[in-house]
């Protein structure tokens, strides 16, 4: 007798139905998907206990025929390809005929649809056996309601979260809907309450409808064409900024999808940032020929494979970074040309326009008519690509040609107060600018603290009471690991019986008696990783920074706010702290009159 044998296609479709449909979500995924493919630009929505009792989804969408709407939930048959080919120029959201099959195998499914001027048929489905199939009265368009999810499969079931969980995990598929197509209006009601009703509008009124005021104000429009590339969308200031992620999207052709070596790309545009498990806002729109990836990976389709993956990072990485570097030029350089040195006629200024702040072109407006050596560094860096290879080119110049960004955001005044021993306020052309003095002095001291542990290290200055640290075994077995980059910021330490140390020597700026409190926390950064990288180095200087900077509370001198700013004004970053902490706010004459609300 032979073992195989043909499974039932019931089966078939319950076990395939696992591929695609795992809980309420992803049930709301497919039909919002064909809704939005079928042309609808109006969708509602309607959740009874989180998905467990009814999803419901309607639209106005071209609808389907008598004929069609029983093809519909034949498994493969689908409206949108034919052919193998077809596979390479896919610009629909479903194309695999899997969905409605699998979610009818698993549910009591009830559809209804009709087209413009015809008559509408409605068919019932319960575990992908067909109950009934007549006309009925319908509007254009189509309406499904799913009912009893997975009631034929209790073992799937009974591992639905309750329904406050899966109505979350909805919320967020919503979202990415309404992000995606803000051309289209959606509402969802869950259990006979409104959560979304947006109507069609642009994305930048999308976002304030679905996040509020504080995030419409807070988002950068991006836009870069780099053929065959073309990126667009939002991404958002540092008041955005979250420590959980969850508001990241992109979208490719108009698809959600979850990439994370396009998303480090867009992390590490925001550099330190993410360096303490921050995550920024934004929704980029990724555009390219469909030919140049592939969405058919899994079912879910949520997953996608690039012709070019590193190419399309650096696009989108430069996308984001030129934007970030647009958004820091609003906020003023100081006067910092006098750390740059005295300069004759005829010298030739190097002068790199990706690091450089806008501050050192009001040095150079001192001395014109001297040369520039202009380096600019190009977009991208894919040697297999000449034209996106990096390219390093040399112009010249005369200073007469440089003209200061924006002459409205030169600094006005020589005074700067502090306010509540926290701030310092000075006033500029277009308004004030507001610096917190403690992640400033943090920012100055990170940045001194990497180039000293990548260069020849800080001076110490000697304690007067040395600090003796006891550790753990294990914990000084690592210590000695790490010992050359304590030295290297100017720590020096010596045995001093079992597993303990006296601290002899300290960095030049730090306070005494947390010595110990700051080898400490050094130590166990480095337990954490076990690595020594960049990052790792990066994490020393924060700390050292974080712990030796001036706190809120201490009391500046006239003339150590001038040496504070002029400092911050160096740093290659002096816009946000090495924790990722706005450093500088910028209040406009516009905001002020908003304010008192004044007219002019």
């Amino acid at each position: 007798m032979a073992k195989i044998h043909h499974l039932e296609s019931s089966l078939v479709d319950q076990i395939s139905a696992g591929e695609v449909i795992d809980r309420p979500a992803s049930v709301l995924k497919e039909l919002i998907e064909n809704s939005l493919d079928s042309g609808a630009d109006t969708i509602d929505i309607h959740i009874i206990k989180g998905g467990h009792e009814l999803i419901q989804v309607s639209d106005n969408g071209c609808g389907m025929s008598r004929e069609d709407l029983k093809l519909a939930f034949m498994r493969h048959a689908t409206s949108k390809i034919q052919y193998l080919e077809d596979l390479n120029s896919i610009t629909t959201l479903g194309f695999r005929g899997e969905a409605l099959p699998s979610i009818a195998s698993v549910s009591m499914f009830t559809a209804l649809s009709s087209e413009k001027d015809s008559k509408g048929f409605e068919i019932k489905i319960h575990g992908s056996k067909e109950k009934s199939f007549k006309p009925a009265v319908s509007l254009p368009g189509t309406s499904c309601k799913v009912q009893n999810l997975f009631y034929n499969t209790p073992a799937r079931r009974k591992f639905l979260k309750k329904p406050e969980t899966e109505q979350a995990v909805i919320n967020s598929m919503m979202r990415r809907f309404m992000l995606s197509r803000p051309e289209v209006a959606f509402k969802m009601l869950s259990n006979n309450k409104t959560v979304y009703d947006v109507p069609a509008q642009n994305l930048s009124e999308r976002i304030n409808s679905i996040y509020g005021s504080v995030f419409k104000n807070g988002i950068l429009p991006l836009e870069l064409k780099k053929d065959p590339y073309t990126v667009t969308g939002f991404t958002g200031n540092l008041s955005l900024v979250k420590k959980r992620p969850g508001e990241q999207y992109i979208f490719l052709n108009g698809r959600f999808i979850k990439n994370r070596l396009l998303n480090s790309a867009i992390f590490s545009a925001y550099q330190s940032l993410v360096q303490r498990g921050e995550f920024p806002f934004f929704v980029l729109f990724l555009e390219m020929p469909p030919d140049l990836f592939d969405v058919n990976v899994h079912p879910a389709k949520l997953e996608v494979r690039f012709v070019n993956e590193w190419q399309i990072y650096h696009v989108i990485k430069t996308s984001i970074t030129g934007v970030l570097q647009d958004i820091l030029k609003v906020i003023p350089d100081y006067k910092t040309y006098q750390h740059f040195p005295e300069y004759t006629p005829n010298d030739t200024v190097s002068l790199n326009l990706g690091k450089a702040p806008s501050a050192s072109i009001t040095q150079f407006e001192q001395a014109p008519h001297k040369r520039l050596d202009i380096e600019m560094d190009g977009l991208f860096d894919n040697k297999n690509d000449a034209q996106l290879q990096g390219a390093h080119f040399r112009m010249e110049s005369t200073l007469d040609d440089i003209k200061v960004p924006n002459e409205d955001l030169l600094p006005v005044s020589d005074h700067i107060w502090q306010i509540h021993k926290k701030y310092l306020i000075t006033e500029i052309k277009s308004g004030l600018i507001i610096i917190d003095q403690h992640v400033a002095h943090e920012r100055v001291l990170f940045e001194e603290a990497k180039k000293a542990i990548e260069g020849k290290g800080f001076p110490s200055q000697t304690v007067l009471f040395p600090q003796t640290l006891k550790l753990q075994p294990e914990e000084y077995d690592n210590l000695l690991e790490i010992t050359h980059y304590l030295n290297k910021i100017g720590f020096r330490f010596r045995e001093f019986g079992e597993n303990t140390i006296i601290i002899d020597e300290i960095p030049p700026d730090i306070n005494w008696g947390n010595e110990s409190q700051i080898i400490r926390e050094i130590l166990d950064q480095y337990i954490s990783v076990k690595n020594i990288n960049p990052s790792f180095i990066d994490q020393i200087a924060a700390i050292y920074a974080c712990k030796s900077a001036i706190k809120a509370g201490d009391q500046l001198k006239p003339e150590e706010r001038i040496h504070l700013i002029d400092r911050l004004f160096s740093t290659d970053h002096p816009y946000y702290c090495p924790h990722g902490r706005p450093i500088i706010i910028n209040l406009s004459i516009n905001e002020l009159d908003q304010r008192f609300e004044r007219n002019t």
